[in-house]
């Protein structure tokens, strides 16, 4: 994973990569780029080049979120976190979706747990499953998958592409979900919570538009995995 860390302060530059080099979930998979200035930055940069870029937002020249204006109109995709001392800047990232606001001094644990979100979140949007139905295969990126569901003796995906058909079982696609942000909705659906637009009693909206219904065995459960879920984007 290539990482992308920009702040004029050397210190920062060398503690966020050693902070990140330390989670010990990853395999030290990580390779950093570092620069001084936004301007220097942008000089690098081309699109899918960096999983993620985190930006100081208090910058000589082209502060950080005036930087990340300029990665958006090359990249949409990358994870872009600011770096700040201050709380102010918070509400000014929405418009280039920062996926975090790091505050410098706040609590220790609460900053890795941060950047560990953070490389959770590319791994979860660079995983994928195959759908296969006889001759052909399909490989579907995990975050573009809406539900699945059990339908004739087989598992119809659907996603923002399109649905698909595939062999094999609901607890066994479970399984292999199981780290991702899945959750059943009922004995013959299982629903992605990172593509919930919101719930109301015992429906559950799709960011697609699509309603569904989670069963009373179930409610509780897909409740509090949206909650946690919308929790850790804006924590």
């Amino acid at each position: 994973m290539k990482i992308a860390i920009c702040d004029d302060e050397e210190r920062f530059l060398t503690k966020i990569k050693e902070d990140i080099s330390s989670l010990q979930s990853y395999d030290n998979e990580f390779s950093f780029d570092e620069f001084r200035t936004g301007r220097e930055l942008l000089a690098e940069f081309t699109r899918e080049k960096y999983a993620i870029i985190i930006l100081d937002i208090e910058m000589p020249g082209l502060n950080g979120l005036e930087t990340a204006e300029f990665i958006r109109k090359i990249d949409e995709n990358v994870i872009i976190i600011f770096l700040t001392g201050y709380e102010k800047f918070a509400c000014q990232g929405y418009a280039v979706r920062a996926f975090r606001y790091i505050l410098k001094n706040q609590p220790h644990s609460i900053y890795m747990k941060q950047l560990d979100d953070a490389v959770r979140e590319y791994y979860r949007n660079t995983r994928y499953i195959i759908a296969s139905d006889g001759d052909k295969a399909e490989k579907i990126p995990t975050e573009d998958i809406y539900y699945i569901e059990v339908f004739s003796h087989k598992l119809l995906i659907h996603t923002k592409n399109g649905d698909y058909f595939t062999k094999g079982t609901l607890s066994e696609l479970e399984a292999q979900l199981s780290d991702l942000l899945f959750a059943r909705l009922d004995k013959s659906t299982l629903a992605n919570i990172a593509n919930i637009d919101y719930i109301r009693k015992n429906q559950v909206i799709l960011t697609s538009g699509d309603t569904l219904f989670a069963s009373r065995n179930h409610i509780k459960n897909i409740k509090q995995c949206f909650m946690d879920y919308s929790r850790s984007r804006w924590s």
